[in-house]
């Protein structure tokens, strides 16, 4: 064995000190921002961690559960069915018949179903829907990380791992997580780095394309969160230029161009947002007041400790959500102290932070945020802008703990930071109950955070990102599983509840029925959205942009409404109301109708049964010409309200309702006391215990169906007893209505009972019993049915038929009134106006007449104009700056820097890495 060869058999093998990695890391970390792995991973992370929370919650396929809750359950999903609907089928985007007796489905749109992404659902079978729904809002998630991880490395002109880390911690921030199952709006929350990546390039460079599609399509998403980015543009742009050092030419040439482009982006996306717009102003949402004081929601020390780990998102209400990450909490202390960031940036960034902190607490600036308007549930919407500065303030405070050697200053004030925070939040009352772990937790994370960060001392900087991005995927995998967690979740098997019978029983009514349009219902609602739900063309609607005098009509005739919560909903009521309201088919799932008289069954599916109304007077009739003038009384109950309409379109004298008063009562547990008839008042007995009701006796006077209507203060349920014996159970928790109870015969009794619980200590009672009157039923539906509409043609957005008239009259159409429809009579147009102030009507002189109906969205056709006209001067503008080969300007920096902004600026010190480098390259 030779000399040499014993040397290095006997050399001990020698490992590189930690410092030395730093130039290989360096290369790979290089080498992977060239093949764009970290804005893959970025899009993909999020992905996972979400889908991870979403397989610990046994969310199908992984489980028996799904994402459908609260709204998304009841509107959301229903209304991304008839999107999908019409996008497979080719049918009109501007007017649906699935909801609330018509309704405007461009504005509809615009508020639930406007997703780019929604597109995709042509691609998807209707058994495969909610996953394909889950799919997409997976999908949000990923664009917010990605656009979050390319619009930092654009400004910071950095391409490591940390633009994937900071775009993670906004995908998975707790307004993400809390709020996600409003997925209606995080397509906008997601292309907000988006648009703030195109107005600093517009800012830096002129560049103007980016800023002009991104803002487009925030604007068409979600009209409602686009308005905010609006607001958070506005703001951003002066902030934007004092970062950049902009001149006083430089900015005055951006202010016209930022104007000029963001005049642009929203013209591209007036086709939807004008329809939209005047659709608002039917709805109650357009009725508010600016809050003539100035007050505050909540403790500051709460409001704040919102920011710290481990805590519950909001979901519907509460506190807002501020939580994006513990790191860029720390990093306010670098943010603060750093030498390297300017006086300007720590003031601008603190202020504009502190002022959506306080917009959060503060009633004006939350109104002003919210459109001008108080939000019902899901408060402080506007607060993912917040945990946006914050991320970007965090990571201006990361490229400079990176570049810079770690002083002892920084990381004392990360360390204070983050204590203050941790105190604020021990003595906060969140999660009291949990004996404030949240904070003991977010103590040892922070704590490993500092540790690492302390590395940066005598390790490579790509060594230290690359150990706090794995202790940021602990951080955000248990982010998402607690949101989830949070959100909740329903059952998948058991929804929509018995489908399969439902469509087989619609399958059948469409072939026992040759009639060109009819309307179906549920005797007892599922949703507040059940015709969109399933599949049928209906009364009920549960929407933001429900028409009031829709609402409030359908509230007077003894249809469940209320104006404040957009909605009116169908429940199995009076003959009356089904021939005002077209409803020619009534499917009861329990197979049970009270109303035999009528009604007759003409099929069943299982358990479910459905019943053909035998007075069904189809989609228009003529009516009295006094019709017109009838203006509804607020003073009467709907049973009253009902007799009036019955008089006034038969032109007959009889009542068709027959109010009977209460024979006895029996109470048990409560003392009421009577105000007039059908309203009372009760307290609770002291000492009262077991079974405790208020209860009502009733003797019928006439063979036929009795109808009742009971509205109880925080009772759930009415029970209807017949001749003791209790025939069935209604739900009375949500907002009155008339409904048939039973069919019985004269001198009986029929006993309407609520059961009551022992909180229940006192409230109002409203309890009314009529029964109906066949005989001037009959006599006022032959009248009204010799002279119906007979339907030619029908579609989404027209139909066409015939009607004979005797005599002049009012045409009554069940149709919600609104500007967007237009009347042709005998080829000529004709005067349209709101009947009972909410239904379609016209006058008719004697004489057959053909009848066209045509519906085109009240400003969608000057809207469409705009945005093509934004269109072609948007193309035109690109073709001209490529014909010219026109470039933008060049971002020279400093170049307009005042020398007092340059003296601000301190020389970078020489990193570890390079010094280095240097003394290797001189050996």
């Amino acid at each position: 064995m030779s000399t040499q060869t014993k040397a290095n058999k006997g050399a001990k093998v020698k490992i590189a000190p930690v410092k030395d990695w730093g130039e290989p890391l360096k290369k790979l970390s290089d080498k992977m921002g060239q093949l764009y792995i970290w804005d893959i991973l970025a899009f993909i992370l999020p992905f996972i961690f979400l889908g991870i929370g979403f397989a610990k919650k046994e969310i199908h396929p992984f489980g028996d559960q799904q994402i459908l809750v609260t709204d998304l359950w009841h509107q959301y999903y229903p209304f991304f069915q008839i999107l999908q609907e019409k996008l497979t089928h080719g049918e009109s985007l501007l007017y649906t018949w699935r909801s609330g007796l018509g309704t405007n489905f461009l504005a509809m749109m615009s508020y639930y179903a406007a997703s780019p992404l929604n597109l995709l659902s042509v691609f998807l079978p209707k058994a495969y829907l909610r996953e394909g729904l889950t799919v997409i809002l997976m999908l949000k998630f990923s664009f917010a990380s990605f656009f979050m991880a390319g619009m930092l490395r654009y400004v910071f002109k950095r391409n490591d791992i940390s633009i994937l880390m900071f775009g993670v911690m906004y995908a998975l921030c707790s307004y993400m997580m809390g709020y996600y199952w409003n997925i209606i709006w995080i397509d906008t929350v997601a292309l907000l780095p988006l648009v703030m990546h195109g107005l600093v390039a517009l800012v830096r460079e002129g560049k103007y394309r980016l800023y002009v599609v991104a803002l487009a399509l925030s604007m068409i998403s979600s009209y409602y969160i686009g308005y905010m980015v609006c607001i958070f543009v506005v703001i951003s742009f002066f902030l934007i230029c004092l970062y950049e050092g902009t001149g006083l030419k430089k900015f005055g040439k951006r202010f016209l161009l930022v104007t000029g482009t963001s005049v642009m982006g929203g013209g591209l996306a007036a086709w939807i947002l004008l329809p939209a717009f005047f659709a608002l102003q039917l709805t109650h949402s357009a009725n508010n007041s600016f809050p003539k004081t100035i007050s505050f929601y909540e403790a500051w020390r709460d409001v704040l400790s919102r920011m710290l780990a481990f805590t519950d998102p909001t979901s519907k209400e509460g506190l807002p959500n501020l939580y994006c990450g513990l790191l860029p909490l720390l990093l306010l202390g670098v943010f603060i102290v750093a030498k390297k960031i300017r006086l300007r940036e720590k003031i601008s960034g603190i202020l504009l932070m502190a002022f959506l902190i306080v917009s959060c607490n503060m009633n004006v600036l939350n109104y002003i945020w919210h459109a001008f308007h108080f939000p019902n549930m899901l408060p402080y919407r506007f607060a993912f802008i917040f945990s946006f500065v914050m991320l970007v303030a965090g990571y201006r405070a990361f490229t400079v703990l990176l570049e810079e050697k770690l002083s002892i200053i920084q990381w004392i004030a990360m360390l204070l930071v983050g204590g203050v925070f941790c105190f604020l939040g021990y003595g906060s009352g969140i999660q009291e109950d949990d004996n404030h772990k949240f904070v003991m937790y977010s103590a040892i994370l922070g704590g490993v955070y500092l540790v690492i960060i302390f590395l940066r001392l005598f390790a490579p900087k790509q060594l230290v990102q690359l150990a706090l991005a794995l202790a940021l995927c602990f951080e955000m995998g248990s982010a998402a599983i607690t949101g989830v967690k949070a959100v909740g979740s329903s059952g998948y098997s058991s929804y929509p509840s018995s489908n399969e019978e439902i469509q087989d029983m619609i399958k059948q009514s469409k072939k026992l029925d040759n009639e060109l349009f009819y309307r179906t219902e549920l005797t007892a609602w599922y949703t507040l959205n059940d015709p969109s739900l399933y599949y049928y063309d209906g009364v009920s609607q549960f929407s933001s942009m429900a028409n009031e005098h829709m609402t409030t009509f359908m509230r007077l005739i003894g249809i469940p409404a209320s104006e404040a919560g957009n909605r009116y909903y169908y429940a199995n009521t009076s003959p009356l109301t089904n021939m005002l309201l077209d409803v020619q088919y009534v499917m009861a799932k329990d197979g049970y109708n009270a109303d035999e008289l009528t009604m007759h069954q003409i099929t069943s599916s299982g358990v479910c049964t459905m019943y053909k109304n035998d007075y069904s007077l189809g989609l228009g009739f003529m009516t009295d010409p006094a019709t017109r003038y009838l203006v509804l009384d607020e003073t009467l109950n709907p049973f009253e309200q009902q007799n009036a309409i019955f008089k006034r379109i038969t032109g007959l004298s009889d009542m068709l309702f027959q109010q009977i008063d209460i024979t006895n009562v029996g109470h048990t547990g409560y003392d009421v006391t009577r105000r007039e008839y059908g309203k009372y008042n009760y307290s609770r007995q002291e000492g009262a215990s077991g079974d405790t009701f208020l209860k009502y006796n009733y003797t019928a006077v006439r063979d036929g169906v009795g109808y009742a209507l009971m509205k109880v203060t925080d009772a759930d349920n009415m029970d209807v007893y017949y001749d003791g014996y209790k025939i069935h159970r209604y739900n009375i928790s949500r907002q009155p209505y008339i409904t048939p109870v039973v069919t019985c015969k004269a001198g009986e009794t029929v006993t309407l009972r609520c059961d009551m619980d022992e909180e229940d200590r006192s409230g109002t009672i409203e309890v009314y019993f009529y029964q109906l009157n066949e005989e001037v039923l009959q006599k006022g539906y032959d009248i009204l049915k010799q002279h119906t509409l007979q339907l030619d043609s029908f579609s989404d957005t027209k139909f066409s038929g015939t009607v004979t008239a005797d005599r002049d009259g009012c045409f009554y159409l069940s149709v919600p009134y609104e500007e967007g429809w237009t009347m042709y009579v005998d080829g000529q147009k004709a005067e349209l106006y709101p009947v009972f102030d909410a239904i379609c009507g016209t006058d008719l002189t004697a004489g057959t007449h053909t009848i066209t109906m045509k519906y085109s969205p009240k400003g969608f056709v000057p809207g469409l104009i705009i945005a093509i006209v934004c269109a072609g001067i948007f193309v035109a503008l690109i073709v001209n700056e490529r014909k010219k080969g026109t470039k933008a300007e060049p971002d020279h920096e400093n170049a307009e820097k005042t020398d007092e902004d340059l003296e601000d600026e301190e020389p970078e010190e020489e990193t570890a890495e390079e010094k280095t480098a240097d003394e290797e390259s001189k050996a």
